[in-house]
This record gives C-alpha cells, structure tokens and sequence, in this order.
C-alpha cells in the first residue's frame, strides 16, 4: 500500500523543487498556509486543496489586504533615540547619572508585546474568517461539481448498457443467420448486374453442368472457365463477411477464406490502394494458413527431441530428412529448415513477381512468385533469350503456388544465407522480421540488392511489417472458405 503524503509534504516538497530557500528557514516558522502564499508569490503551481475559488479569493483580495493592515497597525515604537536625547540633555544639565533605558526598558517591552498581540490577533481573525467562508463556498461548488458528474456519468452508463445489449443482441441474430460451421453462407452480391455469389450448394442448384466438372477435377480445384470470379464478387463477398486489412492489423487476426485462383480483372480496378488491398487480402490467409503448418511441426520435432527413440518418431524424421532435402540426417540442419517466412516478405514477394496479381503467369497459371522450371508443367515466357529453355511453373490453386515458394526458400542451396540469419534471429530470441531479413534474398533475382531494395520499399509502403504476428481466426475445417 502506497505511503499517504500530507498536504503540507507536497508543498514543502515543490518548495525543495522549485528552490524557494525561504521556506526551509527555521527562525520563520512557516504555518502550511504561509507556505502556500509564498509559493503562489513565487508563480510554482500548487495541487488545489481549496480550489480554484480559495486561491483566486487569496491571491486578488486578501494578500493586499492583509499587507495592507500589516502595514497600518504595525507601529514602530523606537524610542531609544529620543530617550537617548533627554537622558543626555538631563545628565548634561542637572549632572545626574540616570540609567533611563534600564527604567523604560519594561514599559517599552509590555508596550510593543501588546501591540504585537493586537496586531496578531487582527490577523488571525480574518485568516479564520476568510477559511470559514472560503471553504463553504468550496463545499457548494464541489458538490454541485460532484452532482453534474455524477448524472453525466449515470447517463452514459445507460446509454453504454443499451448499446452492449444491442451489439450482442446483433451477434447472437447474425450468429443464428449466418451458422459460421458448416459454412453455409448465401450473399446476395451487390454487383453491377446484381448476381449472387455461386457457392457449391448454389451451383448444384443452378448449373449441374459446372458441378460436373468440378466433381471430376478433384485433383485440380480450379474451376473451368464457364465458372467466372470477378473482382466486384470478391470485393462484395470482403464487405459482407466484414473483412479488411485494418481490421486484421488491430485484431492480428485474419479470417480463413482461401481461394483457389485470382479475379480476371483484378487490373480493372482504378484505384491503385484498392487494387492493392485486394490482392493482399487474397493472398494473405494463404500464407499464414502454410506459416501456421510449419510452426506446428517445428514444435513437435523440438518436442520430439526430447523424447525417447520410438518407431512413429523415426518415421516422422525420416519423412521431413526427405521433404527438406537433408541427406545426412543432421538434426540442426533440419531445425533450421523447418521455419515460417516472414509474411511480410511472402507478400512483397508476391506482389512483386505478380505485378500485384495482374501477370499473365498469376492469372493463368496461380504462379504468384514466378518460379522456374525445366520438366514440369509450366507456362511459356514470351521474352527469353536463346540459351533460356525454362517455364514458369504452374500450379493447380494459389495455395499450392504458395507452398512451392515456401519450401523453395527453405531448401534451396541458394538461399543458405537466408536460414542462417533467420536461425541467428531465433537463436537470440527475437522476431523474425521482414526487413531483417530480406536482404538475404539476392539470389532470388538477377538484379540481386536492387531486387531487395524493391521489396523493402513495397514491405514499408504498405505497412506490411504489420502483418507479420497475424493468426488465422479459428483455424477449424469445417469454418474454411475455399472459392
């Protein structure tokens, strides 16, 4: 419990901080309320104890009247010089030695003590009058003070407990419409011809012949063309399921919305921030979704490792030796593989090997970080030079373009640099950021540290760093929405 400080300690305690010497003078014998006035003299800022009303009542119109009595009523009753005159003229004349300062000495001292006490008296008359009045007037204004604050703050909590009542009259309503766990949500898109958004369900419904091909693709969930994701779709679809970066960054929570490819005519859009926006919004629960995967193994291999040898411990090793590309079985090779990417970089990256997802490459083929390949399915490059023979590889669904990446920066020789720092970054117990760690990625394009530089720039102009911590908000199956 918190020592309790008198009022006067305060006071004597701004005197020692302001250096007003006077009032530590021990022959003066300040009362709190001189303390105060010379303070106040002295312009220091005291804590109110009579208020507002007490201070200006003592500063505007006792002090001068005070001073002024002083002034009057003392007297000044110095004698000595004209005792001093008569007794030398007596002595001088009459040559009689009378010690008449010894014979005044007692009247003198009674005269002045009485006019002291007069004087004293007077003073301490008004100083108790003027408390009297000064806290009565105090004490009408408080309360009247204490009154008005107390209505203002009974009306806003009324008004606080009707708008808590109304917000979670709204949730439950929206929790009963909308039964977020079986995922059967019906929007009405408020596009331009006002179509709705084609679910699975609302396709059995309306077009079996686009159900059909999507029933017989179940190894590639990209729909046919017949089946048209439009950008005012997804826009509508943001704005009904309330989700938006801003809301993201403050929560650090994104929803699991996951879709397989993106909107033909994402470049339509005009506004360049939107255009962004959107595309980060697609992309966003992708990344964290295969971020979070990779943290779930990292903890069970440290955990694991812990632990006696055992036969689904071995096999689970011997899986990942393989997924990650270690031959020699070397355990801290293998912790310093199976680590996230910042999702700041996987964005920046994203956005700028995609041109924010308007390439011909993300478009037809959901490669969004152009990788090469030289046997795999792959999309043609319409400029390359003769000794070029690669594709940019292509893939099924954007989830699956954002694995390769994953596992390519996790793997692959050439980005060594990039593991070690971001182990050194681990091994100090601190984040993994973006901007920490993006200049390890040179070898990722042939323009080397410009490339990098590129990508700091699009992390810091779009507050990207900020979206690094964010989970997925309830990571369960059956709350996912893959479109």
């Amino acid at each position: 419990m918190g020592k309790v400080v008198s009022y006067r300690q305060k006071l004597i305690e701004l005197a020692r901080i302001y250096k007003i010497d006077r009032v530590f003078d021990q022959n003066l014998k300040f009362t709190t309320y001189d303390i105060e006035i010379t303070l106040l003299k002295n312009n220091v800022p005291i804590p109110s104890r009579r208020g507002y009303v007490s201070h200006k009542f003592i500063n505007e119109f006792f002090n001068p009247f005070y001073d002024a009595v002083k002034k009057k009523l003392s007297i000044n009753l110095n004698i000595n010089k004209p005792l001093k005159y008569f007794y030398e003229r007596t002595i001088k004349n009459l040559f009689i030695n009378l010690n008449i300062s010894r014979l005044l000495k007692k009247p003198y001292n009674w005269i002045e003590s009485y006019f002291k006490f007069i004087v004293f008296n007077i003073i301490n008359f008004f100083k108790v009058l003027s408390k009297t009045i000064i806290d009565g007037l105090n004490d009408i204004y408080n309360f009247k003070v204490r009154e008005k604050i107390l209505k203002i703050l009974f009306t806003k909590g009324i008004y606080a407990s009707i708008g808590l009542l109304l917000i979670f009259s709204g949730l439950h309503i929206k929790k009963l419409i909308t039964n977020v766990d079986s995922l059967k949500i019906s929007v009405e898109i408020k596009s331009d011809k006002k179509e709705v958004v084609k679910t699975p369900d609302n396709i059995k419904k309306q077009d079996s012949k686009n159900l059909a091909k999507l029933q017989k693709n179940k190894k590639s969930p990209l729909v046919g063309d017949d089946y048209k994701l439009n950008t005012q779709t997804v826009l509508n679809l943001f704005e009904d399921l309330e989700y938006d970066l801003d809301h993201v960054r403050n929560k650090k929570k994104v929803k699991p919305i996951y879709f397989t490819r993106l909107p033909k005519d994402l470049d339509t859009i005009k506004n360049i921030k939107e255009k962004k926006e959107t595309f980060l919004q697609i992309l966003l629960p992708l990344i964290v979704a295969e971020n979070a995967k990779i943290e779930e193994d990292r903890e069970y291999l440290l955990k694991i490792l812990k632990e006696n040898s055992s036969e689904k411990r071995n096999k689970w090793l011997n899986k990942k030796y393989k997924l990650y590309k270690v031959t020699d079985r070397n355990i801290t090779e293998l912790i310093e593989k199976i680590d996230i990417i910042p999702t700041s970089i996987a964005l920046a990256q994203a956005a700028k090997e995609s041109g924010w997802g308007t390439s011909r490459f993300a478009l037809e083929g959901n490669a969004i970080y152009g990788q090469w390949t030289w046997n795999g399915d792959g999309i043609e490059p319409l400029e390359k030079t003769k000794d070029q023979n690669h594709k940019i590889l292509k893939f099924p669904l954007l989830r699956a373009s954002v694995k390769a990446y994953i596992t390519n920066l996790n793997t692959h020789r050439g980005y060594k640099g990039f593991r070690t720092k971001r182990a050194e970054l681990r091994n100090q117990n601190k984040n993994l950021a973006g901007l920490e760690l993006i200049h390890e990625l040179e070898n990722y394009a042939q323009t080397g540290k410009e490339y990098t530089k590129i990508l700091e720039q699009i992390i810091k102009q779009n507050d990207l760093d900020e979206l690094e911590t964010v989970i997925i908000d309830d990571f369960k199956k059956s709350n996912q929405l893959k479109l």
